[in-house]
């Protein structure tokens, strides 16, 4: 599945893109912020060749990727420090350019990292995020993040065939600020992936973009065109190299928290389609390899998210 990623990586060079090192410069159209998934190559990963396709509708858009770690090395630290980057881009774009729209995307981690960035931390073992201000948020025309390990089952903007919550949970605070924006979020999951479904099949973490791209494109374009009151005309977009942006400090240790998952006691999953309920400190077992929490500190072994 990593030739696949890599092949929609390099998608990703189709969209206009900007780095975050300089001054904030105010798009004509979308300001697009792109957080990639674990072990993705730096820049906007498989989600590129989404955005690209959004820039080709939507002329004038910048695209702009989190600059984090994205590894499973300290995944618990390396989700904070994308949070921290994609909030400081979103708080400095919104005030350099505070009439101008913003998406937000996000798949597998860098969908954890949009999630939180948006709604708030989502309790232990991850860093007490604080939620983006509604002034930021009131021009954040689209969240559109797909795989999120803390996906919440049934929620109105719940897309996809899950029915089950992910492996990390989120608090019910997080979740009641999620919801107060349903309207302008899409997060696809599908049944058995192993990481948004606490499933036990790997290979549908990477086939969103290939099931639903399309919709997510869609979805992107028409929030904007609701947002600005008219439609965007088709274009191609000018061919840059892919978007960076600056690092972040380490980010600061948090509160805890945390909720009961609705089929699970807590963020679990197993090797069969069925999954046992499991203390986060105990083993985590996916297919093949393991996830193993400790206070603090989060190892990944083996797979891929």
């Amino acid at each position: 599945m990593r030739s696949l990623a890599l092949s929609f990586a390099l998608l990703a060079a189709g969209s206009s893109a900007v780095t975050a090192a300089s001054a904030p410069t105010c798009a004509k159209g979308l300001y697009m912020v792109v957080a990639r998934g674990t072990e993705e190559p730096a820049g906007t990963g498989v989600t590129g060749n989404l955005t690209s396709q959004i820039a080709a509708k939507v002329p004038g858009s910048q695209v702009v990727a989190v600059d984090y770690p994205a590894t499973f090395d300290d995944y618990e630290g390396s989700e904070g420090k994308g949070v921290q980057d994609m909030q400081k881009l979103l708080n400095a774009y919104g005030q350099a350019c505070p009439d101008n729209k913003i998406a937000i995307l996000g798949y597998s981690q860098g969908a954890q990292v949009s999630s939180d960035s948006v709604c708030g931390g989502g309790g232990s073992p991850f860093i007490d995020d604080k939620a983006l201000s509604t002034s930021i948020m009131d021009n954040v025309v689209a969240v559109a993040i797909f795989g999120d390990p803390s996906h919440v089952a049934n929620l109105t903007y719940d897309r996809g065939t899950s029915v089950r919550d992910g492996i990390f949970n989120r608090t019910e605070a997080s979740i009641d600020v999620c919801k107060s924006y349903s309207s302008r979020i899409i997060s696809y999951c599908d049944t058995g992936d192993i990481y948004c479904d606490s499933g036990s099949n790997t290979t549908v973490h990477h086939l969103y973009i290939e099931r639903y791209g399309d919709d997510i494109v869609n979805f992107v374009v028409s929030q904007y065109e609701k947002a600005v009151g008219s439609s965007s005309s088709n274009s191609s977009s000018t061919t840059t190299a892919p978007p960076t942006s600056s690092a972040t400090a380490s980010p600061t240790s948090g509160g805890s928290g945390g909720r009961t998952n609705s089929t699970t006691s807590g963020p679990t999953k197993s090797a069969s389609a069925s999954t046992s309920p499991k203390s986060a400190a105990n083993a985590l077992t996916p297919a093949a390899g393991s996830l193993i929490f400790g206070v603090g500190l989060l190892a990944v072994l083996s797979q891929m998210l």
